[in-house]
C-alpha cells in the first residue's frame, strides 16, 4: 500500500507527538507511527514530571527555542483544555562563581524574564530543605515549574488526530529512506508510505532508524527515583521549587511532591550511568545500580527526606558528544528532518523543537535558529542550505 502525505512522523514521543500536532495545525497531510502507545514508559518521556525552566545554563543559543516552547506549551493547554504545567518556581543553585549560575543569569537576562539572585542567607532562610553551604547562591525563576510528560504527549496526539492526522499506534517502522526527493517509510508489516518529508523523532531508536547516517550518539540508562520524609508539607509545589544544583561537591536536581507520589531527586551528569549498546538492552529491573546515585545525592543535598528510594523507574537518554540536540537535515538524507540526541534535557524544549522540525519540513527554514544543533557538526560537513540555516 502506498499513500502520499506531506509529512510522516516516526516516533510519537515528546517531539514526535508535538510535531504531528504542529504539522496538522498547519494544514499538512500527516501520518505518524509509534511502535508502542503514546505516553509509554519504554523511552525517555515518562515518569509523571519533567522540569520546565528558562534559566538555561546550556547557553543563550537555547533561548529562542525555549521561548517558542513556552508559547506552544501554553497553546497546547488552551487547545486541549487540559492542565499540563504546574508552576512551582525554579532554582539554579551553586557557588557564586560556578558556571551553571553564571550561565543561568546570562540566559535570564537574554530572555528578559523575571528572576532574582538569592544569596546564601536568603537561600537558607527561604528554602531550608537544601543543605546550606557558605558561598552558594541561587538564581530563582518564579515562572519555572513542572510538565506532565505522559499527559502532554497524549494531548498532542489526540489534538493532531482531531485536526486530521493519521497517527498509528503499535506500528513499528522497519526502514526509512530519505535519500531521494521523497521519504519512503516501510513498516514492519511490509507496508510502504511515501511522504514529501519525514520527521525522525524516535528517541533512543533514532540511530537504528537511520544507521547509514552514523549519527554521533550514545545511549544511557537514567533513573527516576522518589523519596519521602516525615513532613511532606515542606516539599509541596508551593514550598519546594524545582531545582538544579551543581558545584562545590553537589550535582543533583529535584522536583517537588506534585501528586502525593513523593519527591523526585536525581543525580546529575557526573554520576555514573550505565551505557546501553541499543535500546533493547534497557530491560533489567530496577536495582541498587539505579537508586544508589540518587540516594547519595539526596542524602548529601536535601534535608528532611529519608535518603532511601520509595520507588524508581528507568528511562533512556540518547546523548551527543557535546550534549546539544540534533535538529536539522543531513545532506545524505535530504528528505528527512532529524530530531534526537536530547541528552537528558530535551523535554521542556519538545514543542519548540517540534515546530522547528515542521518548519524545516514544510518551508525549508525556521524562525527558530538551529545552527548549533546541526546533525553533521561532528564531522565538519555543515551545509547551511540543506540545514535550513537561513533563519526567517
Amino acid at each position: 500500500m502506498t499513500t502520499d502525505y506531506d509529512i510522516a512522523v516516526i516516533g510519537l514521543g515528546a517531539v514526535g507527538a508535538m510535531a504531528a500536532w504542529r504539522a496538522a495545525a498547519a494544514g499538512a497531510r500527516v501520518i505518524g507511527f509509534e511502535q508502542f502507545q503514546p505516553g509509554h514508559a519504554h523511552g525517555s518521556s515518562h515518569g509523571g514530571t519533567r522540569i520546565f525552566r528558562r534559566t538555561l545554563f546550556e547557553g543563550v543559543d537555547y533561548v529562542p527555542l525555549i521561548d517558542a516552547s513556552k508559547a506552544l506549551w501554553l497553546e497546547l493547554e488552551r487547545e486541549t483544555r487540559r492542565t499540563l504545567f504546574t508552576r512551582t518556581g525554579g532554582l539554579v543553585i551553586g557557588p557564586h562563581d560556578e558556571e551553571v549560575v553564571r550561565l543561568a543569569l546570562v540566559s535570564a537576562e537574554a530572555g528578559g524574564f523575571e528572576h532574582a539572585v538569592l544569596d546564601s542567607d536568603e537561600l537558607a532562610s527561604r528554602y531550608p530543605q537544601h543543605t546550606p553551604t557558605p558561598g552558594h547562591v541561587a538564581v530563582f525563576e518564579p515562572g519555572a515549574g513542572v510538565l506532565d510528560p505522559e499527559a502532554s504527549i497524549r494531548a498532542a496526539v489526540a489534538l493532531a488526530r482531531e485536526l486530521g492526522g493519521a497517527l498509528i499506534s503499535g506500528e513499528r517502522v522497519a526502514r526509512v529512506d530519505g535519500s531521494g526527493a521523497d521519504a519512503v517509510i516501510t513498516t514492519a508489516r511490509g507496508d510502504t508510505v511515501r511522504a514529501r518529508r519525514a520527521i525522525v523523532a524516535s528517541g533512543a531508536w533514532i540511530g537504528e532508524m537511520v544507521p547509514q547516517l552514523r549519527l554521533a550518539l550514545s545511549i544511557q540508562r537514567s533513573s527516576h527515583v522518589w523519596f519521602r520524609g516525615a513532613d511532606m508539607s515542606s516539599f509541596g509545589v508551593q514550598r519546594f521549587p524545582v531545582f538544579v544544583r551543581e558545584g562545590g561537591g553537589f550535582d543533583l536536581w529535584g522536583i517537588p511532591d506534585v501528586s502525593a507520589s513523593g519527591v523526585k531527586i536525581g543525580a546529575g551528569a557526573s554520576a555514573p550511568k550505565p551505557a546501553l549498546a541499543s535500546p533493547g538492552e534497557n530491560v533489567r529491573t530496577i536495582d541498587m545500580r539505579d537508586t544508589a546515585p540518587a540516594e547519595s545525592a539526596c542524602s548529601q543535598g536535601i534535608r528532611g527526606l529519608v535518603a532511601r528510594a520509595i520507588r524508581a523507574s528507568a528511562c533512556m537518554n540518547s546523548r551527543t558528544p557535546d550534549g546539544d540536540f540534533i535538529l536539522g537535515v543531513h545532506p545524505a538524507a535530504p528528505a528527512l528532518v532529524l530530531a534526537g540526541g536530547f541528552s537528558g534535557h530535551g523535554f521542556k524544549h519538545a514543542t519548540g523543537s517540534a515546530q522547528l522540525c515542521v518548519d524545516l519540513a514544510l518551508e525549508g527554514a525556521s524562525r527558530i535558529p538551529n545552527e548549533r544543533f546541526h546533525p553533521t557538526r561532528f564531522d565538519g560537513s555543515l551545509d547551511e542550505d540543506l540545514n535550513g540555516g537561513s533563519v526567517l
